[in-house]
């Protein structure tokens, strides 16, 4: 339990039944309630104890921690910024300090927000930009089914809290009515045989307003609803849907879910083209992925199974 489950609004309640509840000192218990006070909390404090005067109205960790339902093996540790370079450049960092699997780092803004192939990504206040650490045991080739792990997850809530039909395209975005509402970096650390470690980058257009030069490319989910979103309660909701796809695709494999990621695959049945930084253009017939994560093409000539680029329409 987070501290701000358990300070009231009704009543002071002394610092030493925090400490006994929660089982940290009474130095734990002061920083904890000023970093309240630093992110929007109004705290009163007295002889009589705490008591919460006012709630934040930002999202913060706290917030999350306090409506998760049950602990969450990816996310042991929240780390919120009201302003980061980047939540994979801050996870990162955290990685080479030997950090265990679970943390998450959440960003309301980022300055130098990235997607693949380093491509800038706007961030700005109002979306959900945030990255995990992850640890999975899987060989360093399967990594790049993590991404479609993540799709899979995003599109379920889109459908099943908001009631938004979405789009995968391979390998990492999310569309509704054809544009990006959220993108996917996977980055890691690791040897011949063995992940170290890593590191999955998240952005979702939430609440955020888009720039004038991407609104033909992109949307937010609360210009699909015309209405405000509570970004703690859809992360609470990505979070925990993820959880129950992660371990069950390391016990598993990806073939319990390849039938679900084909029936959202974005372009099937029609011609794209994959452009890929190791070979040429590759122009065929979408037929989705295999249970290893490639794309699978039809040319003109044979069946070409790609494992990294990216995908467009082909032009007519």
């Amino acid at each position: 339990m987070s501290i701000i489950e358990f300070l009231p609004t009704e009543k002071f309640v002394f610092g030493s039944e925090i400490c006994r509840f929660l089982e940290i000192s009474r130095t734990a218990v002061r920083e904890r309630i000023n970093r309240l006070r630093q992110i929007g909390y109004t705290i009163k404090s007295s002889s009589k104890g705490y008591i919460i005067v006012k709630k934040c109205e930002l999202f913060n960790e706290y917030e999350i921690e306090a409506n998760l339902k049950k602990p969450l093996n990816i996310c042991k540790m929240i780390k919120y910024y009201k302003e980061t370079a980047s939540t994979q450049t801050a996870v990162k960092k955290l990685a080479l300090k030997n950090f265990g699997e679970g943390v998450v780092v959440i960003a309301e803004k980022q300055t130098k927000g990235y997607g693949r192939i380093k491509r800038v990504w706007n961030s700005n206040a109002g979306g959900l930009w945030f990255s995990m650490l992850l640890k999975p045991v899987i060989r360093p080739d399967g990594s790049s089914i993590l991404s479609l792990l993540f799709s899979i997850a995003l599109s379920r809530i889109l459908e099943k809290k908001y009631g938004i039909s979405s789009e995968i395209k391979w390998p990492n975005d999310i569309l509704i009515c054809g544009k990006k509402v959220a993108g996917i970096i996977i980055e890691m650390s690791a040897e011949q045989d063995i992940i170290n470690w890593v590191a999955a980058g998240i952005g979702v257009n939430i609440n955020n307003s888009l720039p004038e030069d991407l609104k033909n490319i992109s949307i937010s989910i609360k210009e699909v609803l015309k209405r405000e979103i509570d970004r703690t309660e859809f992360i609470v909701a990505f979070l925990t849907e993820f959880e129950s796809l992660y371990f069950n695709f390391q016990s598993g494999g990806f073939k319990q879910f390849l039938e679900e990621y084909n029936s959202k695959v974005a372009y099937k049945d029609v011609l794209v083209t994959v452009d890929s930084a190791c070979n040429d253009a590759i122009t065929g017939k979408n037929f989705g992925i295999d249970e290893s994560g490639r794309l699978i093409i039809e040319t003109k000539n044979k069946i070409e199974k790609i494992i990294s680029g990216t995908l467009r329409r082909a032009e007519n």
